[in-house]
C-alpha cells in the first residue's frame, strides 16, 4: 500500500485528551535524562536557555523549568500552547511559548544553548525537505557550539517489531479515554500511518469518539547522521532513550542524539542539498 504524507495539524483535537492518554509517561524522569545530557555537553556555564520545540502540552519544558534552565517552549498546535501556558501558570513557572512549528521555527527570534525536541517529534517531518528546513532553523537558533538533543524512531527497529494494532486505556477520575491504534508501514518510503481511535468515558458512559491520522516517518541510523552533517552538525553523542552511555543496537526502537552546532561553510551545505 503506498501511502502519502501530509501536513494536515490533528494536534488541537488530541490536546484536549493528550493529558489524560499519556499520564502514565514519567516527565520528571525524562526531563532528568535530558538535564543530565545537558550537564555533560552543554559548553555553558550557568544559566543555560533551553527551547523545547513540538513541546505538546509543556510537561518536559515545566519540569526543566524547575530544575533550574531557562526555558522557551513552542508548539504547531494552539490547543496545545494554550494547555501549556495553563500547566506552566498551574506550577507558577515563568515559561516563554510560542506557536511556531519545526519549519517555521526561525521566527523565534532568540538565541539558546540547547534546543530539544522530544517524544519522537521529529518523525512529522515525513520530507527530506521539511527535515532540512527545520534542521537549518535548529541551527540557527542555536549559539556557536550549542547542542540539540532529540530522539527519533529507530527503522531497523520499526520494521522489525511494527504491530497493525496497538489498544490503550487511560482513566483520570470518572474519565477515561480508549485508543485503539491501527497502524500501517510502507517500508519503501519509510512512512508510518497510525490511524488513532478515540473514544471518551464519563462514569463509563461513552461521551464522544473521534478519529485521527498521524503520518510519521521512520529514519536509519546512517540517514540521520548524513541529514545532521548536511545541516552543520556533529553527533557527540549518541543512546537508547533514556539509557545515557549505552550503545545503541538494531533494537532500540528510540534512540537519543546529542549533536553540536558547527560553523563552517554554510553554502557548502546548502550545495548538498539536491540530493534529496
Amino acid at each position: 500500500m503506498k501511502i502519502k504524507p501530509n501536513s494536515k495539524n490533528i494536534f488541537d483535537e488530541y490536546a484536549e485528551y493528550y493529558d489524560i492518554v499519556y499520564q502514565d509517561k514519567n516527565y520528571v524522569s525524562e526531563a532528568s535524562f535530558i538535564s543530565g545530557l545537558i550537564r555533560n555537553y552543554c559548553n555553558r556555564k550557568g544559566l543555560i536557555r533551553v527551547l523545547d520545540l513540538a513541546c505538546g502540552t509543556g510537561l518536559h519544558a515545566i519540569e526543566l523549568a524547575k530544575m533550574g534552565h531557562k526555558v522557551d517552549a513552542s508548539d504547531i498546535s494552539a490547543k496545545m500552547i494554550k494547555a501549556a501556558r495553563e500547566n506552566a501558570r498551574l506550577k507558577n513557572l515563568k515559561i516563554t511559548f510560542h506557536q511556531e512549528s519545526f519549519q517555521t521555527a526561525d521566527r523565534i527570534n532568540k538565541k539558546f544553548d540547547v534546543v530539544i525536541s522530544m517524544f519522537s517529534a521529529i518523525n512529522y517531518l515525513t520530507s527530506c525537505k521539511d527535515m532540512l528546513r527545520s534542521l537549518e532553523n535548529i541551527h540557527g537558533l542555536l549559539e556557536s557550539g550549542g547542542i540539540f538533543i532529540f530522539d527519533f524512531w529507530n527503522g531497523n527497529a520499526v520494521i522489525d517489531d511494527f504491530a497493525p494494532v496497538r489498544v490503550k486505556r487511560m482513566n483520570k477520575g470518572t474519565k477515561s479515554v480508549l485508543r485503539y491504534s491501527e497502524n500501517a508501514i510502507d517500508r519503501l518510503t519509510q512512512i508510518v500511518n497510525v490511524k488513532f481511535n478515540f473514544m471518551l468515558f464519563n462514569k463509563d458512559k461513552i461521551v464522544g469518539e473521534f478519529s485521527e491520522n498521524h503520518i510519521c516517518r521512520y529514519f536509519f541510523i546512517r540517514e540521520m547522521e548524513d541529514l545532521l552533517e548536511m545541516s552543520g552538525f556533529k553527533v557527540i553523542s549518541r543512546c537508547p532513550f533514556m539509557s545515557p552511555g549505552k550503545e545503541i543496537s538494531c533494537n532500540d526502537w528510540n534512540v537519543t542524539y546529542v549533536v553540536r552546532k558547527y560553523t563552517g561553510d554554510r553554502a557548502t551545505i546548502h550545495k548538498n542539498r539536491f540530493i534529496c
